[in-house]
């Protein structure tokens, strides 16, 4: 059975989730950048559009978000999605002639939608199946054409079922990540808090602003930061001068390791960090989201304890207050774990292995 992995290099964790699931997978299956320029200019431009409003204009696209998720207008949005860039994935298609296309981000899915509904009859037809990314659910992932959803959670299970035809099927395995994060041996440090700040790929978040409220906190702290593909970024922090312990990194492969150190994450509510910290153990201390999804990735994640929202408090107040609380630390951490799914990327596989999908259990 051949796998072709679509993807979108918008931040890191679409991508990350489609790599967690080839890893399962194996040789079987190839993970594509559906944005990539050499796939398409059109959807390199599209990329380069949609993270500029994200980085410039924010409320615009918060917006938008939520425009396009009333029922006529998602209608409207995921058809011309679909036009827009169908001619990239029918030119794949014809180049992978893959069994299952896997979609961890709209964009692809959209294109893939619209080539099975053109091409219904077709003897070249495939399995679409879709990874949902995000712990909620919008009007723009869903496609009448999709075979297999795979969600976040049971709510999200709920709610997909109320908009899908019959015969499609719906699992919810939560979001696929590496088992290494669940996995990975825990290494404390007895002398002081450590507290891991993140950006995701991008390194979006006011992570020079947290450096500096951090930096107000009289307990000893180790910090560790990651820019992600941020050079600028990279950069200007390392012209920072802080009192605490810190180290400065730019986009690494390990963050597993990372997060087995710390003690606290400080990040905004990206979906995929957020999975991998619940599956870590790992407190969150949320802020900066990108209106949207990461609003309800964060609502997610304070509604079961695992995490804190810092609002319009100084995260300096909140992660003070914090550590003054350890037994609420260790319910957090305790909180986290309760929600993890860090075999989700396992179960996805062993779903698609199956000739027909069944119903999973709870």
């Amino acid at each position: 059975m051949k796998i072709l992995i679509l993807s979108a290099s918008i931040g890191s964790g679409h991508t990350k989730a489609a790599e967690s699931l080839q890893k399962i997978f194996g040789s079987s299956a190839q993970v594509v950048d559906f944005m990539a320029k050499e796939i398409s200019t059109l959807n390199w431009l599209t990329k380069k559009i949609y993270l500029a409003v994200l980085k410039f204009i924010p409320d615009l696209y918060d917006r938008i978000y939520k425009f396009a998720d009333g029922r006529k207008v998602g209608v409207s949005a995921r058809f011309l999605s679909s036009a827009l860039m169908y001619l990239p994935f029918a030119r794949l298609l014809k180049n992978f002639r893959p069994d299952v296309v896997i979609c961890t981000h709209p964009f692809p899915e959209a294109a893939a939608a619209l080539w099975k509904f053109l091409h219904a009859k077709s003897a070249k037809n495939f399995l679409l199946a879709t990874v949902l990314t995000d712990y909620s659910l919008h009007e723009i992932w869903i496609y009448g054409e999709v075979d297999v959803y795979f969600v976040a959670t049971e709510e999200m299970k709920i709610k997909l079922a109320t908009h899908c035809r019959a015969g499609q099927k719906i699992f919810a395995t939560g979001i696929p990540i590496d088992e290494k994060f669940s996995s990975a041996q825990k290494v404390s440090d007895s002398t002081r808090t450590t507290i891991l700040i993140m950006g995701g790929g991008l390194g979006l978040g006011s992570i020079e602003e947290t450096l500096l409220e951090l930096d107000k906190i009289s307990l000893p702290l180790k910090i560790l930061v990651v820019a992600g593909q941020n050079e600028n970024l990279l950069a200007r922090l390392k012209k920072l001068r802080i009192s605490h312990e810190i180290e400065i990194l730019g986009y690494v492969t390990d963050v597993y390791k990372l997060m087995a150190q710390a003690d606290l994450l400080i990040t905004k509510p990206g979906a995929l960090t957020m999975t991998e910290a619940f599956a870590a153990g790992l407190p969150l201390i949320l802020h900066a989201p990108i209106p949207g999804p990461e609003a309800l990735n964060a609502a997610y994640a304070v509604s079961h304890g695992a995490a804190i929202e810092v609002g319009d408090k100084k995260i300096s107040a909140v992660v003070e207050e914090l550590l003054h609380e350890p037994a609420r630390l260790t319910e957090m951490k305790n909180c986290a774990k309760k929600i993890s799914r860090p075999s989700a990327a396992t179960e996805i596989v062993n779903q698609l292995n199956c000739p027909q999908p069944v119903e999973m259990g709870d």
